[in-house]
């Protein structure tokens, strides 16, 4: 019975960590034991030997600066060698190192995440990238297994095509597990596309070809960092030249797995433009396959009249007319274009929504939103967060107004001249800190909701926001005051606190910049 037991047992997935770092190692290895067989290595030639000796992790993380050989140089080695090519990487670096994201993704890495170490994010990261490695195993033997089997009957064949549908929803769930837009955005480009190939007339085998192809379009941004991918503000030109690596990882994932070359070809090419003017490749019209041509129109009408983390939706007929304009110049197909306008005349795609039967898609969510806004080094959150709530319409609703409280502190020049800039920003750290646990233990005494009462930096200061009564926002100025001023007396800083109250309804942005000038 002992042995039938320890036959079922599945194996867990070997993590090996390199980094010269003991501490970092430690650091890691206790974060992710458990879930996972963790292997530590302390440099790029002994992560190397135990490679050669017959170890075969699912996965590595690997230290980019080490003595000797670097991780960048043993990320090329494992892909040069067909023994280690499937390995996933994900680089460590420090946060402020200049990091090379490009060279980093040609070399075949997934992600790569800055120290220091936060432990939730570290075990997230890990399981997403174990999780599509596993989905990337079991498509192979999936399609090789039914391949076949299902060439005699059609029955067989419908019933590939029953598996295949389950599977790219599977995939699409992966996708909303790391991004809940990316996973809607697809859902509604694969819909949208289908009825344009309607109207043209495309074969019912091309409109499931187009349909699956759709679905899992964007799958490369699984290996987009999070710094890009989840950025709730407009991309920078770096942010833009990262996102732009996502059709050809798209293309790798599905290349070595799938025959049909239309699916890829709608992976690889649905950025690109009839003139040229795309990514990645720069094709011109007779180059893209028509099937592209449809999802790459559905494709920006959907971003268009989607909302996203940093713009608001926009109206169809806007969005038509810069669709029609860009084919006006070449860019889309006319054909293509009628066709969704004709399709859009009375049906919005903004009616469907992706249904995530995960049951913690929310908590991830609300967590990746925070994190972006949280500062790395200490567990504030800066004070956009606040206007990006208000914006989203994420706080709870106030009956009559709110108050914002604003903590500067003058004499800093001569306090950081006093006690160096280090010390200082200790000081200011330490008051924060102390004035953040008054502001939870405030929230939890009254019962009140995250959103109800929130603590912010904003540069060298600090900023609360509370929905709260007047008395309990009087009561928590008093104790702010009182704190605040015993933590500032010890070091001869001066605070500046003041009390601001608004009405239901203004806009917390409005709010600040009538405070901060």
């Amino acid at each position: 019975m002992n042995n039938n037991t320890a036959a079922a047992t599945p194996r867990k997935d070997l993590v090996m960590i390199v980094d010269d770092d003991p501490i970092t190692r430690r650091l890691m290895a206790l974060h992710l034991s458990g879930p996972h067989e963790v292997l530590t290595v302390a440099s790029g030639s002994g992560a190397l030997e135990l490679l050669q000796n017959g170890y075969l992790p699912d996965i590595i993380l690997l230290d980019v600066i080490m003595p000797g050989i670097d991780g960048l140089e043993v990320c090329r080695r494992l892909r040069e060698n067909p023994r280690w090519a499937n390995i996933s990487v994900i680089f460590i670096t420090i946060l402020g190192d200049e990091f090379d994201e490009k060279k980093g993704l040609e070399l075949g890495a997934v992600d790569y995440i800055a120290k220091p170490i936060k432990r939730d994010l570290l075990r997230l990261r890990v399981r997403n990238h174990l999780r599509l490695k596993r989905l990337q195993n079991d498509l192979h033997s999936m399609v090789a297994e039914k391949s076949a089997e299902l060439t005699n009957s059609l029955q067989q064949i419908e019933h590939k095509n029953l598996e295949l549908n389950y599977l790219f929803e599977s995939m699409s769930k992966i996708q909303a597990s790391r991004d809940c837009y990316t996973a809607e955005h697809a859902m509604r480009v694969a819909i949208i596309s289908v009825h344009i190939g309607r109207r043209l007339g495309v074969s019912e085998q091309e409109l499931k070809i187009l349909e699956q192809g759709c679905y899992v379009h964007d799958i490369g941004k699984v290996a987009i960092p999070d710094d890009v991918l989840l950025k709730p503000g407009r991309f920078d030109k770096q942010d833009r030249q990262i996102m732009e690596y996502h059709p050809l990882i798209g293309g790798q994932i599905f290349s070595r797995h799938f025959a049909e070359s239309r699916m890829l070809n709608i992976i690889l090419q649905h950025h690109e433009r009839l003139d040229g003017s795309g990514y990645p490749h720069g094709l011109e019209e007779a180059a893209i396959d028509p099937l592209a041509r449809i999802v790459m129109v559905a494709d920006v009408y959907e971003a268009l009249i989607a909302r996203r983390p940093y713009k608001q939706p926009m109206k169809r007929g806007k969005a038509i007319g810069i669709i029609s304009n860009d084919a006006e110049r070449g860019m889309f197909d006319d054909t293509v274009v009628d066709c969704l306008i004709q399709e859009t005349v009375d049906w919005n795609p903004l009616t469907i929504h992706f249904d995530s039967s995960i049951p913690y898609q929310n908590v991830l969510e609300k967590f990746r939103q925070k994190t972006y806004f949280r500062e790395p080094l200490s567990e504030f959150f800066n004070y956009r967060y606040l206007i990006f709530l208000d914006d989203r319409r994420l706080l709870i609703p106030t009956n009559s107004h709110y108050h914002l409280i604003r903590l500067d502190f003058s004499g800093l020049k001569l306090v950081n001249q006093r006690l160096g800039y280090i010390k200082t920003d200790q000081i200011i750290d330490t008051i924060g800190i102390q004035t953040n646990m008054l502001v939870e233990s405030c929230r939890g005494q009254k019962k009140l909701g995250e959103s109800e009462l929130m603590f912010f930096r904003k540069g060298a200061g600090y900023l609360i926001y509370s929905q709260s009564d007047e008395n309990v926002v009087e009561s928590l100025m008093n104790d702010c005051r009182w704190l605040v001023d015993k933590l500032c007396g010890e070091y001869g800083i001066t605070p500046l606190i003041s009390l601001m109250k608004f009405a239901k309804g203004q806009q917390v942005a409005m709010a600040l910049e009538s405070i901060y000038n």
